[in-house]
């Protein structure tokens, strides 16, 4: 925990890092939210789970784009003018009344102006702290987001049951606007005007350290999804304990990012990483007894912050400064389809055979996260997750 305390008394660093978390929390909330709202309005899951695939949507396609913006044109105004679109859209879903196709629009409209926080932040760290402490900083980036996760779905059930399904959707334009603001004042002196880039959009996608985090997030987002489905399907009947398990997954998560997130890994580690969450899971779906399912579901997150801090620094050290949030847009991106996927497989295969069927699309995901790795590294070295890094080179591309 010593690595941890000096990093924070790093001038901006605990600033920056509770700005940026608060201003997203609302990603924690809002399909919650939505789905709540929406039902309440009109009866329909069916319409208040395309509202909220709508979202998603909205938010996969934009997130890389607003990200090269906000490279382009200035963080700052990209920020901005995102938050204000976001708070003023989800306040007019919130009042927008039961007809589907305005919903629906301005489910899209509340996806696509999401800020992009988490790309242009991860693209910051290299600028804020010594090369030696990025490790620890993305680590603790990593791990502390689960804390997104576990209190946003609360807190928007507890608000709409207990005040009106409005709140949430109210509170998350405050959130956004606030949080933002906050983070562009702490960080007004890290971030420049624009970025110069000659780089034409998507380009760095041929980058292999950004297809193989892209592959790797999107299956392992996918697990937990599946995972999820799997969950709400075998322990549902009873709201709590479902939520407690996937809580428990969380904070697995959440130590892990802890005790082994700031740690050289390197390709091994990162491999074993992403093997403990498929045995965790593996477990999860052999266990017969509830506190056997909890211990298995603790032990499947405590290889997902360590994984994913470990791939943010990899793209971090290879790909250039002046593609790096765009390239942090798109794990983003892959991350919200991974979600989509790995959701809709599990449901498809909790329809045909029971929760198993979940647990099973899960493991199979958490095989090819682990995996991945391996696939890329033999199409030749991946320096950004050697243990002691070479020294960045400008960005190169596969061709």
């Amino acid at each position: 925990m010593g690595t941890y305390r000096n990093l924070l008394r790093v001038p901006g660093v605990l600033n920056v890092t509770a700005s940026q978390l608060f201003a997203r929390l609302p990603l924690g909330i809002l399909s919650l939210a939505i789905l709540m709202h929406v039902h309440r309005l009109t009866g329909s899951y069916a319409l208040a789970g395309t509202v909220v695939a709508a979202v998603g949507a909205g938010e996969a396609v934009a997130m890389p784009l607003t990200s090269r913006l906000a490279g382009r044109v200035g963080v700052a105004r990209t920020l901005m003018t995102a938050a204000a679109v976001n708070a003023v859209s989800s306040l007019g879903l919130a009042f927008a009344g039961a007809a589907a196709v305005p919903l629906m629009v301005l489910g899209v409209v509340v996806g696509a102006s999401i800020p992009p926080l988490m790309p242009v932040v991860r693209a910051l760290y290299p600028r804020m702290v010594s090369d030696d402490e990025v490790r620890t900083l993305f680590a603790l980036d990593t791990t502390a987001q689960e804390l997104i996760w576990v209190i946003g779905p609360v807190a928007a059930t507890v608000l709409a049951s207990s005040i009106s399904t409005l709140f949430p959707l109210i509170l998350c334009a405050a959130v956004t606007l606030v949080g933002t603001i906050w983070f562009l004042l702490g960080s007004r002196r890290l971030h420049p005007e624009k970025a110069v880039s000659e780089s034409r959009f998507g380009r760095v996608l041929l980058h292999r350290a950004v297809i193989l985090a892209m592959v790797s997030s999107l299956v392992l987002v996918g697990s937990f999804t599946a995972l999820e489905v799997g969950i709400i399907a075998a322990l549902g009947k009873d709201g709590f304990t479902a939520g407690a398990a996937i809580a428990s997954a969380s904070v697995g998560s959440l130590l892990g990012g802890l005790v082994f997130g700031h740690r050289r890994l390197g390709l091994s580690g990162v491999v074993a990483a992403l093997s403990t969450v498929g045995v965790g899971v593996g477990l999860y779906g052999l266990a017969d007894a509830l506190p056997l399912q909890f211990a298995a579901l603790f032990v499947s997150g405590v290889g997902f912050a360590p994984a994913m801090s470990a791939l943010y620094l990899m793209v971090s050290r290879e790909v250039g400064q002046h593609m790096a949030t765009e390239a942090f847009g798109w794990l983003s991106s892959a991350a919200i389809v991974g979600g989509s996927i790995g959701t809709a497989v599990a449901g498809v295969a909790t329809d045909s055979y029971g929760p198993h069927g979940a647990v099973v699309v899960s493991v199979a995901m958490t095989v090819l996260a682990a995996v991945s790795p391996l696939a890329a590294r033999a199409f030749g070295p991946l320096p950004g997750l050697a243990r002691v890094p070479a020294q960045k080179q400008p960005a190169s591309c596969v061709t």
